[in-house]
């Protein structure tokens, strides 16, 4: 964080409190404090997460004259970034990976037919699993033995998550794989969410068990409740990916205009005195002492 850094023992992550959140009640505080875990309470609502290099962030905001289609509350906000942007980012990045399978298939339909004269090549398929490693060269091993077409068939119905909006969660099944907060004023709202690529684990014992929870999650502890997009998207495509996803599920209802992160920076120093001024002025996400 700007003019804030973490000297703390663990450096690799941080944990961000909705502006109403206590740390006493939502963080594991002798673990915080014995870590030196950088803590801070950020301006919108929402609850406790523990974000890192691996979380993806997304942020929208949107002005009421000219989003009137857009309710300017909570759920009427989550409704439409599920509807018009997230589900069909997600439709896209699984289309993706079905044209990716249909494209292998029919590349190991075309190495059997026409197998090169040198080397050997090691295809192999195990229960359910999706994944597949191999040399170069010129044959093929099915493992179990499948045949061709049963053995695409298996790639093209290995399942693939499907994006829901549940209570305040973007979930995948029973599983919550993204957390969203919004702030709203006046004339606008900001809609911002961290999707989690990839998480360590031992990161997670900064956060307690909520007393408020979604009715879905029940008692389920963290492990058991939250799914990493790696677990299902990683070796078939890439976190970056989601991202042009996104991009163009927002391309189909807003005309978009790229800006690099210097015109950004440039503006910031045009317009708040630059990231330190404005983190030390009007910035309402601050750093908290646990």
């Amino acid at each position: 964080v700007y003019g804030h850094e973490n000297t703390g023992a663990n450096r690799s992550c941080a944990i961000i409190l909705g502006i109403g959140g206590k740390p006493e009640k939502l963080i594991n505080l002798p673990a915080a404090q014995q870590d030196g875990v950088l803590v801070l309470k950020r301006f919108s609502g929402g609850g406790t997460v523990v974000v890192d290099h691996d979380s993806l962030w997304t942020t929208f905001i949107g002005r009421n004259k000219v989003m009137k289609e857009v309710k300017p509350f909570p759920r009427e906000i989550m409704q439409w970034s599920a509807d018009v942007i997230f589900a069909p980012a997600f439709e896209k990045w699984n289309e993706q990976i079905v044209s990716s399978d249909e494209t292998f298939g029919a590349a190991t339909r075309k190495l059997l037919v026409a197998p090169k004269k040198r080397g050997r090549q090691t295809l192999v398929f195990q229960g359910k699993s999706c994944g597949f490693s191999g040399g170069f060269g010129e044959s093929l091993v099915l493992l179990p033995e499948l045949s061709l077409n049963e053995s695409n068939t298996e790639l093209q119905n290995c399942p693939r998550p499907k994006f829901q909006l549940r209570e305040n969660d973007y979930v995948l099944g029973e599983r919550k794989m993204g957390g969203n907060a919004q702030s709203i004023v006046k004339d606008g709202w900001l809609h911002h969410t961290s999707f989690l690529w990839d998480y360590d684990a031992h990161n997670m014992q900064y956060l307690t068990l909520p007393d408020k929870r979604p009715d879905y999650r029940g008692d389920r502890p963290h492990d058991e409740f939250l799914v990493k997009l790696k677990d299902h998207y990683d070796g078939r495509s890439t976190k970056h990916e989601f991202f042009g996803h996104v991009k163009s599920s927002a391309s189909e209802s807003f005309e978009l205009e790229e800006v690099t992160t210097g015109e950004v920076l440039g503006l910031m120093n045009e317009k708040f005195g630059g990231l330190q001024g404005w983190f030390d002025g009007k910035c309402r996400t601050k750093p908290v002492r646990v």
